[in-house]
C-alpha cells in the first residue's frame, strides 16, 4: 500500500479582492494569484516550487501556513483538513508546520535577544522553563553552526547568513514535520547560500522534516530538491523529479527558465542566449496584466503556441517519472507525446 502524502494539495484557487479604481465608485477586478494548483509532498521530501515573481508560488506557501484563505480547492496535513480550519488553527498544526522567510532581518524581532526568539516558541509549545529554553535553545543554535554564547546577542549583531540560521534553528524549536522555506537564501550572496543550502540538507537528514522550497532560481532549486513543480502566472505548468525536469524540461516555460540561468562554459552561454532570444516572443519579458482563466498564461510568449492555447488551458499529461505537464504540444496537433523540448541542462 502506497503512503499517503504528508502535504496533499487539490485544485487550490486563491483570489484577491481588487483595489480602488480611478473613482470612488469603482472597483477593479479580482486577482486571480492561483487557479487550479495541485502538489504533494511525502515525508521527509523536497519539493521545490518554482517560478518569476508574481507567479503565485509564495501565496501557495502562505496558504498551507493559513495566513491566508483559499478561494476553494483543499490542503491536507496529515489528519488535518487545513482548508476547513476557519480562523481557529490548532495549535497542534502551529506546531508541525513551520517557516523561514526570504528576509531575516525583518523576520527577526531586533528587540529581543537570539536566546529569546529562540526560545519563545519552546515556552509556547511545550511549556519549558528559563532554564530549560535556554539549554534547548543553546543546542538548537550548535545545530545550525553558531555558539551558545550568541543566545545574549541581538540579530543585529550578526551578517545575514547567520540571521538565517537563527531563524531555522527557531523553526526547528518545535520539531516541525514541515518547513516551508519561503525564498530562505535570495538575500544571501552566492557562497552563504550554498552554505545554508548544505545545513538545511544536513538538518533534513537529522530530522526527517519535509521541505515545501519556494524560489525563483531554478539551479538552486534542482541542488535540494526531490521534485519540481515549476509555477507560471497562477499555474502549476510542469511536475517532476528533479534531475529530469532540469535535464529534459517538457513545457516551454521551463526551458526558458533554464536557458535564463547563467553558465559558466562560454561556449554554452551564446546557445542559452539564442534560446532565451527565441522563447520570449515580442520581447516580453515576464508575465503582466490579470491571469487568464481559461487560456494557457504562458500562450503570448510562447513560440510554439497553438490555436487551442489561447481558448484552453491544458489538462494534465502524465509523465513517465510521475510527473506531469500542462502544455497542448502534448496533447494536440504536431505532439511531443511527452518527449523533451530541448536537451539544456543546469550543469
Amino acid at each position: 500500500m502506497t503512503e499517503r502524502p504528508l502535504l496533499e494539495i487539490s485544485d487550490l484557487a486563491i483570489t484577491f479582492p481588487g483595489g480602488r479604481g480611478q473613482w470612488p465608485w469603482q472597483r477593479q477586478s479580482d486577482v486571480k494569484a492561483v487557479q487550479g494548483a495541485s502538489l504533494s509532498i511525502g515525508r521527509g521530501e523536497t519539493l521545490g516550487l518554482v517560478g518569476e515573481s508574481g507567479s503565485g508560488k509564495t501565496t501557495i506557501g502562505r496558504a498551507v501556513l493559513q495566513f491566508i484563505q483559499p478561494a476553494s480547492g483543499t490542503i491536507r496535513f496529515g489528519d488535518f483538513d487545513v482548508t476547513g480550519f476557519g480562523r481557529s488553527v490548532p495549535a497542534a498544526y502551529r506546531r508541525a508546520v513551520q517557516v523561514v522567510f526570504q528576509d531575516p532581518v525583518g523576520s527577526l524581532n531586533p528587540s529581543m535577544t537570539v536566546g529569546q526568539i529562540v526560545g519563545e516558541p519552546l515556552q509556547l509549545h511545550f511549556g519549558l522553563d528559563r532554564a530549560a529554553r535556554q539549554a534547548r535553545a543553546a543546542e538548537l543554535l550548535i545545530s545550525v553552526g553558531l555558539e551558545a554564547h550568541h543566545l545574549e546577542r541581538y540579530p543585529y549583531e550578526f551578517s545575514g547568513g547567520q540571521r538565517q540560521r537563527i531563524a531555522v534553528a527557531r523553526a526547528l524549536a518545535t520539531e516541525p514535520e514541515l518547513l516551508v522555506l519561503d525564498e530562505p537564501v535570495s538575500a544571501l550572496d552566492v557562497s552563504t547560500q550554498s552554505q545554508v543550502i548544505n545545513l538545511l540538507e544536513r538538518l533534513q537528514d537529522e530530522t526527517g522534516a519535509a521541505y515545501l522550497f519556494i524560489a525563483h532560481d531554478l539551479a538552486v532549486v534542482r541542488h535540494i530538491s526531490d521534485r519540481i513543480a515549476v509555477m507560471y502566472h497562477s499555474r502549476i505548468v510542469e511536475t517532476g523529479e528533479a534531475d529530469r525536469l532540469c535535464e529534459e524540461p517538457r513545457h516551454p516555460y521551463t526551458e526558458l527558465l533554464l536557458a535564463s540561468i547563467p553558465d559558466p562554459d562560454p561556449k554554452l552561454q551564446p546557445l542559452k542566449s539564442r534560446r532565451r532570444r527565441e522563447l520570449t516572443v515580442g520581447g516580453e519579458l515576464g508575465a503582466s496584466g490579470s491571469a487568464p482563466t481559461e487560456s494557457c498564461p504562458f500562450a503570448e510568449r510562447c513560440p510554439h503556441a497553438l490555436d487551442i492555447c489561447s481558448t484552453q488551458f491544458p489538462d494534465p499529461f502524465p509523465l513517465d517519472d510521475g510527473g506531469w505537464v500542462r502544455c497542448h504540444l502534448h496533447t494536440s496537433g504536431p505532439t511531443l507525446a511527452g518527449q523533451p523540448i530541448t536537451q539544456l541542462a543546469v550543469v
